[in-house]
C-alpha cells in the first residue's frame, strides 16, 4: 500500500503541477516588466509570407508577442525548468525570459504547441499590470474560477469583450487577428490608416487585404514605428517602406501605382519599363508601351520536336531574356521538367512534352505553380517566376509594362477555347483542349501584345514573334486567366 500510495502521490503532484502553468498565481513577486517605448513590431508573418489571420494564437506564439513588447525582456530572476521547452527552439528564449519574469507560472510542462486559451491571455497581459482590477459578470465565469479577476480586470479596462449571449467562452481559443485588437488596446495603439492602408496594400502578408476586418489592427502590429498619438488618431514616424518586405507586382493603392519587385521590395528613384517610381515608390506611366529587349527565340518544333512542350520551351526564352539559365541546353530544361506521376497538371507535366496523345484522353500540359518552381531552381537561389492565375488584363499590361514577361496558357493559333472533358485523378473536369503556351513580352495599345510563339509550324527553321491584337489576345486571356509570371 505505501509503494501505491507513493506512486498516486507523485503522479497527483505531476498533473497538479502540469495543469497550473498559468492557473496559479506567479511566482515570487518581482516588479512587472515595463513595455517598450517605441512601438514595437510584435507580430510577424510567415515565410511563405503569410500571416495567417484566422489561425488560433499557440501558447509558443503568445510567448514571442509579448517577449517583443518588453522594454527589457531579459531583466527576470525568477526560476524557469519546463521540460518540454528545447533551448533550441525558436521560442525557448522568450517563454524562459517570461517564466523568470513571473509572467508564466514555472512548472514541469509548458505545452509550447497548444492553443492559448482566452483565460490564460488575459491573466498574461493582466500580470504586466497586475494593479488592474475588475469583476468578470458572465455565465461561464463564476466567482471561483481561477481567471475571475483578471477577466474582469481586462474587460473593464476595454481589452477584450464577451460574447453577446453573455458568456466569455474563458476555454476557447483566440485568433491572431483576435490578439493584435487585444494587445493594441491593452497598449492604447490604433494604427495610422493611410500608412497602415499602403503596406497592407503593397501586400505585407498575401492573405491579409484592405477587405479584412482587422487589416489595420495587424498593420500596426506588424510594423516598428515611433507612435504620435491624436486622440484616436495615430501617425506613424520613422517607418521606411524600402526595408518591408511585399508581394511582387504592381500594386494599386488608393489610386497610385507601385512597383514591388521579385525580392519584395518597393522600387523608388527608378525606371521600371514604362513607368518611373518617384522616391516614395508611386510609378508614373511615361510611354505608352514596352516591348521587353533581346528575347531569344527557341522553337519546339524545329531540331527538338516537342511537340506538346510549350510551355517549358516558353519558359526558356524568358530565362534567356532575364538572363538565367544561359549555360543550359533547351532539350535538357524541356526533358528535366517535373512529371506528374498521375494525370494531375498541379503535380507536373502530365504525359510525354515530345508526344502527343492523339486520342485526347490526358490533359498534357504542366500548370503554372509546378512549371515556376522548375523555372526558379535555375535562377542562382532567386525566384522571379511566379503563379500568376486568376490575373485580369489590366494587371497583365501593368506587369508587362513594367517590363516582365508571361508565359500565357492561350490556344493554339488564336482559336476559341475548345473544351473537352479529362479525367484528373478520377475526377472528371471540363479543361481547354487547344491549350498552347506563348512568352507575352510586350504591349502597345495599337499593336496589342508582343508575342514569341515556339510552335513555328508553318515557317520552320524561322524566328516566330510578332504582334497580336488585342481583339484576338484579349477575349482569350479573359476567358482563361492562366500564366506565370518571368519579374526582372
Amino acid at each position: 500500500m505505501n509503494t501505491l500510495w507513493k506512486r498516486l502521490t507523485a503522479l497527483g503532484l505531476t498533473l497538479c503541477v502540469s495543469l497550473s502553468v498559468l492557473a496559479l498565481p506567479a511566482q515570487a513577486a518581482q516588479t512587472p516588466p515595463a513595455l517598450a517605448e517605441s512601438h514595437v513590431q510584435y507580430m510577424q508573418g510567415f515565410p511563405n509570407g503569410t500571416f495567417r489571420p484566422n489561425t488560433q494564437l499557440t501558447r509558443a506564439q503568445a510567448a514571442q508577442l509579448v517577449w517583443r513588447l518588453l522594454e527589457d525582456p531579459e531583466s527576470g530572476q525568477g526560476d524557469c525548468s519546463y521540460e518540454d521547452v528545447p533551448q533550441d527552439q525558436w521560442y525557448a528564449p522568450a517563454v524562459t525570459a517570461l517564466c523568470r519574469l513571473g509572467l508564466f507560472d514555472d512548472g514541469a510542462a509548458f505545452r509550447p504547441n497548444d492553443i492559448i486559451t482566452r483565460a490564460e491571455f488575459v491573466d498574461l497581459l493582466v500580470r504586466l499590470q497586475p494593479e488592474a482590477s475588475g469583476t468578470a459578470d458572465f455565465s461561464d465565469v463564476p466567482g471561483d474560477h481561477w481567471a475571475a479577476a483578471q477577466i474582469g480586470a481586462a474587460v473593464s479596462l476595454g481589452w477584450i469583450n464577451g460574447y453577446p449571449n453573455g458568456t466569455f467562452g474563458p476555454e476557447k481559443g483566440l485568433t491572431r487577428a483576435e490578439a493584435c485588437t487585444v494587445v493594441n488596446r491593452m497598449t492604447g495603439r490604433v494604427g495610422d490608416e493611410a500608412l497602415a492602408r499602403q503596406v497592407i496594400g503593397l501586400g505585407l502578408y498575401s492573405d491579409v487585404t484592405l477587405g479584412h476586418w482587422a487589416w489595420q489592427t495587424i498593420a500596426e502590429a506588424s510594423v516598428s514605428h515611433e507612435g504620435v498619438a491624436d486622440g484616436s488618431l495615430e501617425q506613424w514616424g520613422a517607418v521606411d517602406l524600402t526595408a518591408l518586405t511585399f508581394a511582387p507586382g504592381i500594386h494599386t493603392v488608393d489610386g497610385a501605382l507601385y512597383c514591388v519587385d521579385r525580392f519584395g521590395q518597393l522600387v523608388t528613384g527608378q525606371t521600371v519599363g514604362a513607368y518611373v517610381a518617384d522616391e516614395t515608390g508611386v510609378l508614373t506611366q511615361t510611354a505608352a508601351s514596352y516591348q521587353m529587349p533581346n528575347v531569344p527565340y527557341f522553337s519546339q518544333i524545329d531540331d527538338l520536336y516537342a511537340w506538346v512542350g510549350c510551355e517549358s520551351v516558353a519558359t526558356f526564352s524568358g530565362l534567356r531574356a532575364l538572363g538565367y539559365a544561359q549555360d543550359v541546353e533547351l532539350r535538357t530544361f524541356v526533358t528535366d521538367q517535373p512529371r506528374s506521376p498521375t494525370t494531375d497538371p498541379e503535380k507536373g507535366f502530365v504525359g510525354d512534352p515530345y508526344v502527343p496523345d492523339r486520342q485526347k484522353k490526358t490533359r498534357t500540359t504542366i500548370y503554372p505553380a509546378k512549371l515556376a518552381e522548375y523555372t526558379n531552381s535555375y535562377c542562382n537561389g532567386e525566384s522571379p517566376a511566379a503563379d500568376f492565375r486568376g490575373a485580369t488584363i489590366q494587371e497583365l499590361r501593368q506587369e508587362l509594362l513594367a517590363g516582365n514577361c508571361v508565359v500565357g496558357y492561350m490556344t493554339l493559333w488564336w482559336e476559341k477555347p475548345f473544351y473537352r472533358y479529362f479525367n484528373i485523378e478520377g475526377t472528371t473536369q471540363r479543361l481547354v483542349s487547344n491549350n498552347h503556351a506563348v512568352l507575352v513580352c510586350g504591349y502597345d495599345p495599337e499593336k496589342g501584345y508582343f508575342i514569341s510563339d515556339p510552335y513555328n509550324y508553318y515557317n520552320r527553321g524561322q524566328v516566330h514573334q510578332y504582334w497580336e491584337p488585342a481583339s484576338v489576345f484579349e477575349p482569350i486571356w479573359n476567358e482563361r486567366q492562366v500564366g506565370m509570371i518571368m519579374r526582372r
